[in-house]
């Protein structure tokens, strides 16, 4: 029998939908003629688990999404891959904070100095802070996503899972490619190329490069621009030197620069209440492509984002007898300059126009500068192929500094009507953050096989972190009510230490060579803090968020899963299930309120969990055609009350095709996939009155190629239907009513951003050999 390595719980797997219907909806003609053609599933490698297992054996909810999945359907950013991943939530916020969630959970938008829960790892580098998640994406082999408490062996910030990008490693052989490629629907371009050099027997180099800009879906009537407007730029060098048969050395630089002009944002009348003043003033309020803001400080009168990444790992694998020891040391940094129009539209005083004919605007806009650096190293080491038990141990440092400074510009006019010293929404305030983080962890983790289909994997994760914190709140020149009682200035030295013991355990019976079934739990931490973005009414940052303070206590998740692998109708079929349970006490929680006399950000400890199942099937078919389909179903809520989650759609599906075939011309290939994606309704803040509806796109590509590979020529689109729903929501800073004289958070006017519409790409990529 094949004995099973299985590393710590990583809990779940990777289970998809309708495999239930790619089984019994294939007819006996098509299994005798797949048996025919003996077309088999290829075998898919992971190193999720920090070492390499094929996808079946672990047991875990992985999703692997290999490069040519990535190209075939245009996806050139981190934020897109959640449209391959059922049960996966990828949103951007309008000061680009992440609404990435899992199964329903994750880490809410706005805070930026919350860690993620769900990390982000770099060929084996922890990426510390959200803003580097939108770094260039480009050159990537393969990226794994990892459901459940992930806390053993990925350890800091995975309670709730993991992402991890594979980017392609030199070789010992010549090879150069180069891919161009425009956007048809709303104008745009992109060019990638890469080109590995094999300098001498032991040593590699590989150069790879990405320049895209796109233009936006919504047209902002004010500026005359189609945002949100990208352009991001990416140059990655990595060496590969292998002076000995037990020794490897790898390492890699990234530079990338991204700028974004403009958001999707705009505002929306839910129904509530609505006059034909307030159209005049905004313009329109449905979700659709046109927008109208403007915001006069604002670097081309607009959101105005600009980030700069840089990083540098280093890999060290050497065989120590039958141990593997590994070495992986990183340092990484980014600075950004952000201006976001946070009233989402062309806000000016009715006042002053209904006197005197001219319009003078109003800007709510906040402005932050961010600069971050980080290092981490980890030292591992792990045996290979023993009999009776396979390990691995190591220790984790890490450290960072993050110095963030937000400028916070309120200006809502005309109330009350008068003097601008007295009106509650006006008025300036700057929160100044500074932060060192320190971690220390040691862990180790073994499989032990009780015998040849029995194995059980257990593991255990010490962490002790600390946090040193300034937190300033800077009074703004005029002073207001805004920025003196509701916002007090203050001056504080902060501190945050914390340390916890985490851990997996899973028990996997392999029942025969094609299923294997499996039970796991995990537990897993991630460290409180203080909360930048909280109100602190209090003036007294230490205390306690629900005292009127920033500190936030640090969550604890709990992840409980079954599950089963199975491969069928000879090997043609792979089908996973699972079912899940996770419960997390003190889960940090941010959603933008708005209230009759106050707009802030509530943050909080809350206990919450999340329960459902997973089906995932894969089916080839013949050489030709392969279906797969997915599906998740995860019931996230607050435990107190039941009402849902934030960014949590109870259900998320896929379904789709991929084709093969020659053309018999020229020998040349016919290449075709289309996929159907359906995501549920849901919030995007907290006790929110209206949901985002659900969303249903479809997505298609079809390309030519030789036999060779030499050359390919790919049409890609993307939301055939330009499919519309509000991908992220929320109340505007300063109420829009307040336009009008008479600010209230009962209007049912919300700003949302529309998800991204129809996108034509069409691709043409080289490749010498």
């Amino acid at each position: 029998m094949t004995k099973f390595k299985c590393s710590t719980l990583t809990q779940a797997i990777i289970l998809s939908c309708s495999a239930a219907i790619s089984h019994s909806a294939v007819s006996q003609e098509q299994v005798d003629e797949q048996q025919k053609s003996n077309a088999k599933l290829e075998v898919i490698e992971v190193t999720s688990q920090k070492r390499t297992q094929t996808l079946q054996e672990v047991p875990a909810t992985i999703t692997a999404l290999p490069s040519d999945e990535i190209e075939k359907y245009g996806v050139d950013d981190l934020f897109e891959i959640a449209d391959l991943v059922p049960g996966m939530v990828f949103s951007r916020a309008p000061d680009d904070g992440l609404a990435l969630t899992l199964r329903g959970l994750g880490t809410p938008a706005r805070t930026q100095s919350f860690d993620q829960s769900v990390a982000l790892f770099q060929d084996g580098m922890f990426v510390g802070k959200g803003r580097m998640y939108s770094a260039a994406f480009f050159d990537v082999e393969r990226i794994e996503v990892i459901k459940g408490t992930q806390s053993t062996l990925l350890g800091k910030n995975t309670s709730l899972g993991a992402i991890s990008i594979v980017s392609r490693k030199p070789t010992d052989e010549f090879e150069a490619s180069i891919k161009g490629g425009i956007e048809v629907a709303n104008g745009g371009w992109n060019l990638d190329g890469a080109i590995n050099l094999p300098v001498s027997d032991d040593f590699s180099l590989r150069i790879a490069g990405h320049a895209a800009d796109q233009d936006g879906w919504v047209e902002n009537i004010a500026t005359g621009r189609d945002v949100p407007e990208d352009s991001d730029r990416g140059l990655r060098i990595t060496g590969l030197y292998t002076p000995s048969d037990t020794l490897t050395i790898t390492g890699a630089y990234q530079h990338s620069t991204g700028e974004r002009i403009g958001n999707a944002y705009q505002y929306v009348d839910n129904g509530n209440y609505f006059t034909e003043d307030v159209i005049d003033i905004i313009g329109e309020a449905q979700l659709d492509d046109t927008k109208n803001a403007w915001c006069d400080e604002c670097k081309y009168n607009e959101s105005y984002h600009d980030t700069t990444v840089d990083a540098f790992t280093l890999t060290i694998e050497k065989e120590v007898g039958e141990l593997m020891l590994t070495s992986v040391t990183s340092t990484a940094n980014y600075d950004i300059l952000f201006y976001d129009d946070f009233d989402f539209g062309s806000a000016f005083d009715e006042v002053t126009y209904v006197t005197t004919g001219d319009v003078e605007y109003y800007s709510t806009y906040f402005k932050r500068v961010e600069t971050y650096d980080q290092f981490s190293q980890e030292l591992r080491l792990a045996s290979e192929g023993r009999d009776d038990f396979d390990f691995m141990t190591g220790l984790f440092y890490f450290n960072s500094d993050w110095d963030s400074l937000e400028e916070q510009f309120f200006n809502t006019p005309n109330f009350p009507p008068g003097d601008i010293s007295g009106e509650i929404f006006n008025g300036s305030f700057g929160n100044d953050f500074k932060q060192q983080t320190e971690t220390l962890s040691v862990f180790a983790q073994s499989d032990i096989y009780l015998s040849d289909d029995l194995t059980l994997a257990v593991g255990l994760r010490y962490t002790d972190e600390s946090k040193d914190v300034e937190f300033d709140r800077i009074q703004g020149d005029l002073q207001t009510l805004w920025n003196t009682v509701i916002n007090p200035p203050f001056e504080s030295e902060l501190d945050f230490e914390d340390s916890f013991l985490n851990g997996n355990a899973s028990l996997s019976y392999n029942y025969d060579r094609d299923t294997t079934l499996y039970a796991s739990y995990g537990v897993g931490s991630k460290t409180g803090g203080f909360a930048e973005s909280a109100e602190v009414t209090s003036g007294d940052p230490s205390l306690d968020v629900s005292e009127g303070g920033a500190r936030v206590k640090s969550e604890e998740a709990h992840t409980y899963e079954a599950g089963a692998k199975l491969v069928l109708l000879d090997q043609s079929v792979n089908l996973n299930v699972a079912i899940f349970y996770t419960e997390i006490f003190d889960f940090q929680e941010t959603s933008f309120l708005v209230t009759d006399s106050s707009a802030g950000f509530l943050t909080q400890n809350v206990d919450v969990e999340s329960t459902g199942f997973e089906l995932d099937s894969l089916y080839q078919i013949n050489d030709d055609w392969r279906i797969s389909a997915a599906v998740t179903y995860a019931d996230s809520v607050h435990k107190d009350d039941g009402s849902d989650l934030a960014q949590a759609p109870k259900w998320t599906g896929n379904v789709g095709y991929s084709y093969i075939t020659e053309l018999g011309v020229k020998d040349l290939l016919l290449l075709s996939s289309g996929t159907l994606r359906y995501r549920d309704d849901m919030v995007s803040q907290i006790n929110e009155t209206y949901p985002s509806d659900s969303l249903t796109t479809l997505d298609f590509s079809i390309g030519i190629e030789p036999y060779d590979g030499v050359w390919n020529l790919r049409l890609s689109i993307q939301n055939i239907t330009n499919a519309r729903s509000a991908d992220f929501s929320s109340p505007p800073a300063a109420p829009i009513g307040a336009i009008l004289g008479a600010p209230t958070g009962d209007q049912g006017i919300t700003a949302e951003t529309l998800n991204q519409q129809r996108m034509i790409n069409l691709q043409f990529a080289y490749n010498w050999f």
